[in-house]
């Protein structure tokens, strides 16, 4: 049996926008699908609606569903609006069943509240979110973009089992925040280790060899459980499977990574 990776699947994959890379055809979608279930990579997060219905309709062709932790975030598809990637919605009663249609699935396994500033309001999202565990609809549940006051705010009794924020060699402000919820008992989950594909070009040099320095210094991260990772190629799979294989950062790659730190 395949060990489960630290690594998780992009959401990104599934689309043209937010890298630099062509988007994956459905034959490729379904092969990069395939090659991180048969090595373990089980999370796969789902942000834009876009993205959870590209999704679906790979796990029902491939009929391995039940071997992926889908995560799914409240960005929803609006009126005049289809092609665009909106801007996330509070959840409302309705969100849940609409998720699952495009995702075409009985449930969500983590599904992922977007934090914002209102809390009244995110304590009914919670609660709603809680509900729906009770149906069944979902399993677990999770906040996205959490920063530190976010954790302070939750009551004695919330069900948040995972936090989810962007962590990278670039930007480390999510560690306090990351710290405190492994206190609480929740699992940690890092985005976008590489910024976004376009630093990679920023960087310069072999692009190849600065993803994985940046991606085996956030998987070398105590305190992150997983590092989800957008992979529009099936050989990025393995890749980045590799990278991970060889462990924390020499001395002469830790020193690497800070020139371009600095620069």
């Amino acid at each position: 049996m395949v060990n489960d990776s630290k690594l998780g699947l992009g959401g990104h994959s599934f689309i043209q926008e937010l890298g630099n890379d062509p988007q994956a055809s459905f034959d490729e979608q379904c092969n990069i699908v395939s090659a991180c279930l048969d090595n373990g990579i089980r999370f796969i997060d789902t942000t834009y609606y876009q993205e959870r219905v590209a999704l679906g309709a790979v796990l029902q062709e491939l009929g391995r569903r039940s071997e992926a932790v889908i995560m799914a975030w409240n960005f929803f598809n609006q009126p005049g609006a289809e092609t665009k990637l909106v801007d996330y919605t509070p959840y409302e009663p309705h969100h849940i069943d609409v998720m699952l249609e495009e995702l075409q699935t009985n449930y969500i396994d983590i599904l992922v509240i977007h934090v914002h500033k209102n809390t009244e309001e995110l304590h009914k999202e919670l609660d709603l979110a809680k509900k729906w565990m009770q149906e069944g609809k979902v399993k677990k549940v999770a906040l996205g973009m959490v920063k530190l006051e976010h954790l302070c705010q939750l009551l004695t009794d919330h069900q948040v089992s995972y936090v989810l924020a962007p962590y990278n060699a670039f930007n480390q402000g999510a560690k306090e925040m990351f710290l405190k919820a492994k206190e609480m008992g929740m699992t940690a989950i890092a985005l976008s280790p590489f910024i976004r594909g376009w630093k990679l070009d920023e960087i310069g040099g072999n692009k190849g060899s600065v993803a994985e320095i940046l991606l085996r210094w956030v998987a070398g991260q105590r305190l992150i459980d997983r590092v989800i990772v957008s992979m529009r190629k099936e050989e990025w799979v393995h890749t980045n499977l590799t990278a991970i294989d060889r462990g924390p950062l020499t001395q002469q790659e830790e020193s690497k990574l800070r020139e371009w730190i600095r620069e």
